[in-house]
């Protein structure tokens, strides 16, 4: 027989409905209190005097009346809560054969593999809390399964997946008393018609009314649906200046059952290329493959990548960059800047802007800001959209904060390129292991692994230690003064790697920079190029020459290393009709910015879309109104339409566009007359259903068992199945509560102090 137990509880009403019992309870009794002052209050000054009786019967009726208001929104109620016989509920176990469930990955193993394994490890506390559970199989209808283990689920054939049909058909068919809970084997996939949510809604409710928990265990695999290979993204410059080179970036992403060779075709221009052969390993797999490319004339350079089924079209645009622009960081005096300064003024393809810091880090005197100079480096990575270039020359850490280095990170690898002056030992070797390190192309040396100093030097200070006195310091005096006597540096040559004759040309390359100091670096980075080494110095780590220039890709962007001085004593040395120096820095700074658009482009455009899926088209590097249109290639009669501006983020024109139509799409933006852009992708439609190669839904699966009093199982049992069984939790069957304050007595004494009270005002002339 059910048992019916009688509680008591407050179950608050109106606006304190919705708040936490503690604080319901706080704002009821200030609400009483400041009432009960109120009331004193109002009846000690009135308009007739009265005698204390009449004042004390007034008070307490319009107390009376105020309590229980108060009392009516505290909502005392009598709770009859009626619980099913404390015998034991079995548990229902309801496994997933669907083919979502039953494929195989490419290491051969299905989700319902991944689950099983997991309900075995928790099958002996399902067991203790609920006896020996009821096994179901479904993929369209549940089956009832004549085993006593769950790795003999039989596979159903089935075209669909009836999650919640499956679960409200098991509750509907409980035995008397109803399941104790339902553990559910699936990886969350429905695939009938009805609405996600509604059906959602629909069982979670007929669980609650079972009180029946429901349980769920994910199965998880590789699985990606049926082979495919497709391009995810292409990093391409949008414009790069004359007679220079540029990288092109594609990334492929597709699901292989098996391994297998795909050949991939570039067509630059009006020609071909030679045909690469890509290896595609098994399962999931993301491919990076880049080239490098020639741009020749101003002009467009139309091109065409085909991978397997496959396809992206995109073009670049050969055209005279209208500025470099180059903020350049000074962290300390260096006869370098003024040379530099001079050779970029003069070039009118260069923008130069200086930022100074030749003062200590913790001086309490800093030094004021010249005209055309900044104060400080941006601490986002948005500050320096404005440049091309950053410099950072002669700097130590302290003068970099941790913030500014994430921010330089975050904009390099967002296109931006960084160069790296670093001349002195004592400098570089502080940024090791730090933020700025991890994107340039070296390794700096640590204090401990730094070559010693100069051995003049060395043996000066020993000659030092047996002086003493007076004497001492007449030999530190006379011995600085002869270190400071002026003794002509012996100049080093540039020893070019052949890769840097690709990069820069034999114009470049033929007359070597000369330098006299260079910091030593420990080694470059696996996919740094080193394009300059020492023509005699071993690095510290290898028998090959110390590194004086090398760079390396990072994100979209690129670093470069410099670790000689910035060549002002070369200029000194050569003749006054000679320009080594000035060509060097201006090639130099050329080339590193050839790949950075400041231009009308397109920003992280995607390839692949899916038809019906609303997608945000940024643009960026538009100094005026800008003209989106997207057209369909497949019906190029159709006229093209235009996009509705949606609004700026982060200096990027945003535009909204939603595919209608599977096939090739072309977007073209342009600003004025002559300044255009185009964009090709791809809109397909995303395959549903058992061979979709959709992950498990998860979120849907948490939404389900949290709504019902269940969980979401991975490797250890939920606590309700720990430390007791299912005989010492008895089932709320049903629950009845009855408003103790909704009485019509109590309404009653109300309304009788209200008329009783006004009665008496009006005898005693109080109205």
């Amino acid at each position: 027989m059910p048992d019916t137990v009688h509680s008591f509880a407050w179950r608050f009403g109106g606006p304190l409905g919705d708040l936490p019992t503690t604080l319901a309870w706080g704002l009821l009794g200030a609400a009483g209190l400041l009432g009960a002052a109120w009331i004193i209050f109002s009846y000690r000054r009135t308009l007739v005097i009265l005698a204390p009786r009449p004042r004390i019967f007034l008070i307490t009726l319009r107390l009376i009346l105020w309590l229980g208001l108060l009392f009516a929104l505290a909502g005392p109620t009598r709770i009859q809560s009626t619980y099913a016989a404390k015998s034991v509920r079995q548990l229902a176990v309801l496994v997933d054969q669907s083919a979502s469930m039953t494929t195989p990955d490419n290491r051969r193993q299905r989700r319902s593999d991944d689950a099983l394994r997991r309900w075995n490890s928790l099958s002996s506390a399902a067991a203790a809390s609920y006896g020996v559970p009821q096994l179901f199989a479904f993929a369209d209808t549940p089956e009832p399964v004549s085993i006593t283990s769950t790795d003999a689920t039989p596979e159903l054939p089935a075209t669909q997946t009836q999650l919640f049909s499956s679960i409200d058909s098991l509750l509907a068919d409980a035995p008397p008393g109803g399941w104790g809970g339902i553990a559910v084997l699936t990886d969350g996939l429905d695939t009938s018609s009805a609405p996600q949510q509604n059906a959602l809604a629909a069982t979670a409710n007929s669980a609650l009314a079972a009180a029946t928990p429901l349980y769920i265990v994910p199965g998880r695999n590789r699985y990606a649906g049926g082979p495919f290979l497709q391009f995810r993204e292409l990093t391409l410059p949008a414009a790069v200046p004359p007679n220079s080179s540029f990288q092109l970036e594609i990334t492929l992403d597709g699901f292989q059952s098996a391994p297998r060779e795909v050949s991939l075709r570039l067509k630059v221009g009006d020609a071909w290329r030679a045909p690469e052969t890509l290896q595609l390993a098994a399962g999931r797999r993301a491919l990076v493959w880049s080239v490098e490319l020639a741009a020749g004339p101003p002009g467009i350079i139309p091109i065409e990548i085909i991978a397997d089924t496959a396809r992206a079209r995109a073009e670049v645009r050969v055209a005279a960059p209208e500025s470099t622009r180059i903020l350049y960081y000074q962290g300390a005096l260096d006869w370098g800047y003024r040379f530099l300064a001079d050779i970029l003024h003069r070039d009118p393809a260069f923008t130069l802007t200086p930022i100074f810091n030749l003062t200590p880090a913790d001086s309490a005197h800093r030094r004021s800001t010249a005209p055309g100079t900044l104060a400080a480096l941006p601490e986002s990575a948005a500050g320096y959209d404005a440049y091309d270039v950053v410099v950072l020359s002669n700097i130590v850490v302290r003068q970099l904060s941790a913030t500014r280095q994430a921010a330089l990170s975050a904009w390099v690898r967002g296109g931006g390129v960084l160069l790296f002056l670093a001349p002195d030992d004592a400098a570089s070797r502080g940024f090791a292991g730090s933020e700025l390190e991890k994107m340039l192309p070296v390794v700096f040396a640590p204090a401990a692994e730094t070559p010693g100093e100069d051995p003049e030097v060395t043996a000066f200070r020993q000659r030092l230690r047996g002086v003493g006195g007076a004497h001492q310091a007449m030999e530190v005096s006379f011995a600085r003064q002869a270190l400071r006597a002026p003794r002509p540096p012996p100049l080093s040559v540039f020893a070019w790697e052949p890769r840097a004759v690709g990069l820069f040309g034999e114009e470049l390359t033929e007359s070597a920079p000369n330098f006299v100091n260079y910091a030593r670096v420990l080694r470059a980075k696996p996919g740094a190029e080193v394009l300059a080494r020492h023509p005699k110095d071993l690095g510290p780590e290898s028998d090959e020459k110390a590194i004086l220039l090398a760079l390396q890709r990072y994100g979209r962007g690129q670093s470069a290393v410099m670790t000689s001085d910035a060549l002002w004593r070369w200029k000194l040395h050569q003749p006054s009709d000679q320009r080594g120096v000035e060509k060097f820095w201006q090639n130099l700074f050329a080339w590193l910015a050839r790949e950075r658009a400041h231009s009308l482009r397109f920003e992280r455009p995607p390839l692949q879309v899916e038809v019906g899926s609303e997608q945000i088209i940024r643009i960026a590097g538009a100094a005026g109104p800008v003209s989106v249109t997207v057209s369909n290639e497949l019906a190029p009669q159709q006229p093209a339409t235009h996009l509705s501006p949606a609004g700026d983020d982060q200096g990027a024109r945003l535009f909204r566009w939603t595919p209608t139509a599977a096939g090739p799409w072309l977007l073209s933006a342009s600003v004025g007359e002559g300044k255009a852009v185009r964009h090709w992708l791809d809109a397909a439609v995303t395959p549903r259903g058992e061979a979709s190669g959709l992950p498990p839904d998860e979120a849907l699966l948490r939404s389900l068992a949290e709504r019902t009093g269940g969980a979401v199982l991975g490797d250890r049992p939920p606590p309700a199945w720990t430390g007791k069984s299912a005989e010492q939790q008895p089932v709320l069957l049903r629950e009845a509560s009855v408003p103790l304050w909704h009485q019509s007595w109590i309404f009653a004494v109300l309304l009788l102090c209200y008329c009783l009270e006004l009665v008496l005002r009006r005898r005693l002339r109080l109205l």
